[in-house]
């Protein structure tokens, strides 16, 4: 299911670019653990949000984290 709103698509673009930045820090080995990530759908909506001119907002990553730090990433 896609985002509708600009509210919903804005929560969709963060979230996509915290994603990414975990599954890239989980790459490079400084993380273990986390949720799975599905990076061709992360891809997806930031490209779809870009056309849109919904970008990831500054503090996207910093807030997804505190969301994840609970499952001891």
């Amino acid at each position: 299911m896609n985002p509708m709103t600009p509210a919903e698509w804005q929560e969709a673009v963060d979230a996509a670019s915290g994603c990414l930045a975990l599954e890239a820090a989980r790459l490079y080995g400084l993380v273990t653990g986390g949720p799975k990530v599905n990076v061709a759908r992360c891809e997806e909506i930031l490209a779809r949000g870009a056309e849109m001119g919904v970008m990831p907002t500054e503090d996207a990553i910093e807030r997804f984290m505190e969301v994840v730090d609970g499952e001891q990433v």
